[in-house]
């Protein structure tokens, strides 16, 4: 049977990595609002780039829509690589190897 290199610690860090690559994509979309509010709420006092800072706003609004899927799509890749060595990490175990 061949051996493989993994371990309960890998398993958890992309499992980790594939939680971080979706909150990233919220935490951009949470901070694309948060700047959003910040245009609206002082339209007034800042200046002549307003239209600028929205058309900025919509653009990334655009891109992370655009990215959802793919985001999501590596997140599920991840999370099933990890699964995957979840299933030979357990199987050792059972097995007796790396008690």
């Amino acid at each position: 049977m061949a051996k493989y290199a993994a371990s309960d610690e890998g398993i958890l860090a992309i499992k980790t990595m594939s939680a971080a690559i979706v909150s990233a994509g919220e935490k951009i979309t949470e901070l694309t609002s948060a700047l959003q509010t910040v245009v609206d709420d002082n339209p007034n006092t800042l200046g002549p780039h307003v239209k600028s800072l929205e058309s900025v706003i919509q653009a990334i609004d655009k891109e992370i829509k655009d990215a959802t899927e793919p985001i999501n799509g590596i997140s599920d890749a991840l999370e099933d690589i990890a699964d995957v060595y979840q299933d030979i990490v357990d199987d050792n175990k059972l097995d007796g190897v790396g008690k």
